[in-house]
């Protein structure tokens, strides 16, 4: 790319020299300009394209991340649940062990 820009300002530096009327100034300017703004209007494409496959990056990784909440949101429901179940079960073998104790040791 370089070898190119440095080319075509050889070239136009050339025939700026060489130019002999203003009409041949204004356009050998007009076609420089029209290369800047080719080259800006490339750099602005090329910078929205890279932005473009950013998002689409990120967006995905928030999909996975909400996937992911929603999934451990579901397990730790799951998990609770059994804790309570468990919890349960404590309590009623608790009480049942409290009252065979004391069937035991009140006769």
């Amino acid at each position: 790319m370089k070898v190119k820009y440095s080319l075509w300002l050889f070239l136009s530096l050339s025939i700026t020299v060489w130019a002999e009327s203003p009409a041949d100034v204004e356009l050998l300017s007009a076609q420089k300009a029209y290369q800047t703004a080719l080259a800006a209007q490339r750099a602005s494409q090329s910078r929205a394209l890279q932005l473009q496959t950013q998002l689409q990056s990120a967006q995905l990784q928030l999909k996975n991340a909400q996937d992911n909440v929603t999934r451990l949101q579901s397990d730790f429901n799951q998990a609770d649940v059994q804790r309570e179940q468990a919890d349960n079960a404590l309590q009623a073998a608790g009480a049942r062990l409290d009252t065979a104790w004391q069937a035991v040791h009140s006769r």
